[in-house]
């Protein structure tokens, strides 16, 4: 089974229901893509997908998207090089109550062990860095390994506490919507929707590039209405500290959600920035 050559076909799937006998596979997903970015959030639908199919609620198909997310987003980038002539492969299998994912890529594979730890002291200034702890954090085991010839396979299992929430509650292709407004010298920029590699961190950047070139070193970033942020995300706001901190500013943030708090706590960032909940409260810890 190939990718198509075509951007707008370049996943192709597999999927279908086996016996339901216990110790087989129930439910089963396969999927071929090519190496291009353009192609994650597509894995990340249809995993989600199934991950509903399986009986996985709310929350766990979220940890289940984000963690299969950083895995794919590896495996084009550092595995395959963005080689569109090498594939991922990605598989989804539900036996009893694990749901096991495994993504393959083509290429020379790595040596997990030589990543450096995210949560060193010496690391979290790092932009990038934290995908491999995202998903050891959100998946219950995790094991990467050589495939002999055919490159590096990341294993994650999932746990199905089964028939709790049938419902996404996520709307996928929300894209990253941000405006800017100025409260008593500092601008404060809204966010809303999904903070991911790509245009969103694009946009991140561009912003604050724009508001230090006018001198505006005082920022604020309200993150109240983010549903989802990947580990590029959280490395544009770390760049984006250390960009105004550089200048002699200061970012810090605002409305912190559940997600998006759990994660930064997970990679010990929220230890780097100064949070708020009360925006007064923020704004009056400029002057």
């Amino acid at each position: 089974m190939t990718g198509s050559k075509t951007r707008h076909t370049a996943v192709k799937q597999k999927s279908g229901a086996g016996r339901r006998t216990k110790g087989t596979v129930s439910h089963k997903l396969q999927l071929v893509l090519d190496s291009e970015l353009d192609n994650v959030e597509r894995v990340e639908k249809l995993v989600n997908d199934f991950a509903l199919k399986c009986g996985c609620g709310t929350q766990q198909c979220s940890e289940i998207e984000l963690a299969v997310r950083e895995t794919v987003i590896n495996a084009i980038i550092h595995g395959n090089q963005k080689r569109r002539t090498k594939k991922v492969h990605v598989k989804a299998e539900l036996n009893n109550s694990d749901l096991t994912i495994s993504v393959r890529d083509e290429g020379n594979g790595f040596d997990p062990g030589a990543v450096p730890d995210p949560t060193k002291p010496e690391n979290l200034m790092r932009d990038s860095g934290r995908g491999i702890l995202l998903m050891q954090t959100l998946m219950d085991r995790l094991s990467i390994r050589p495939v002999p010839g055919k490159g590096t396979e990341v294993r994650m299992v999932k746990k199905i506490a089964r028939n709790i929430d049938q419902q996404t509650g996520e709307e996928h292709s929300m894209s990253l919507k941000l405006s800017s407004r100025q409260v008593d010298g500092v601008t404060v920029l809204d966010f809303e929707g999904r903070i991911i590699l790509g245009e969103p961190t694009e946009a991140i950047r561009d912003a604050l590039q724009d508001l230090v070139s006018k001198g505006q070193k005082k920022i604020l970033l309200n993150l109240g209405e983010v549903s989802y942020i990947d580990s590029s995300g959280l490395g544009a706001l770390v760049r984006g500290y250390s960009t105004l901190a550089s200048q002699q500013g200061a970012l810090k943030l605002l409305n912190l959600t559940k997600k998006v708090e759990d994660l930064l706590q997970v990679t010990k960032l929220y230890t780097v920035f100064e949070i708020f909940n009360d925006e007064s409260a923020a704004i009056k810890s400029f002057q």
